[in-house]
């Protein structure tokens, strides 16, 4: 980790005013664009954007990854999006680590979430991590395949791990708890337990009441 702009990153992130961090970051290089970031929030990436969005307090945005946040994204306090700076090592050269975070238009994340940005991971629009204490993980002894993909309209419920290599597809619930360990394609279902499965079709997680 470069410490100069590690020290630069963590003065700019304590500023008394979210357009002097956001002033602070676009001279570190960012694209920020009429967003708001929160007190006590670090960025130290190598790519980050963000467009007409907002970003709570002490949030992490740490390691060598991109990161992308499109319109009207909001993401909520002390959240940790982490790319360890392991991968650049020359033994981990060879397994072409992504690194992309990727969070769509409208898409909502909550409060005290984990995200391990080593692979992709695609929150899709309007797509909701809500809760505490949710787990996205991607990458893992073995696994070649590192991406988790949210499809749209999706909701998270609080504390559900996610495995590398796996997906939800559009206007899916899932459940309290839950071990997401596969890809589910169908759209418009209830996925729950651990390891997951589909416990409802035709589901619609807005309108439906269990």
């Amino acid at each position: 980790m470069p410490t100069f702009k590690l020290i630069l990153a963590i003065f700019i992130s304590i500023l008394p005013l979210s357009p002097l961090r956001v002033l602070g970051y676009l001279l570190l290089g960012y694209q920020i664009t009429k967003s708001k970031i929160g007190f006590g929030t670090l960025i130290l990436v190598d790519n980050f954007s963000a467009n007409q969005s907002k970003i709570g307090w002490f949030n992490l945005f740490i390691g060598p990854m991109n990161v992308v946040i499109d319109r009207n994204v909001s993401v909520g306090h002390q959240n940790k999006f982490i790319c360890g700076y392991w991968v650049l090592q020359e033994q981990y050269k060879k397994f072409n680590y992504t690194r992309t975070l990727q969070i769509e238009e409208s898409a909502l994340i909550t409060s005290n979430h984990y995200f391990d940005v080593v692979g992709t991971l695609i929150l899709g629009e309007r797509s909701w991590i809500a809760g505490v204490d949710s787990q996205f993980w991607t990458h893992g002894a073995g696994t070649q395949n590192r991406t988790i993909k949210i499809g749209n309209d999706c909701y998270i419920g609080s504390a559900v791990r996610f495995a590398p290599n796996t997906s939800i597809g559009n206007n899916s619930l899932v459940a309290l708890g839950s071990v997401v360990s596969n890809q589910f394609q169908n759209e418009n279902v209830l996925i729950g337990g651990s390891p997951a499965r589909i416990l409802k079709e035709n589901y619609n997680w807005k309108t439906d009441i269990e």
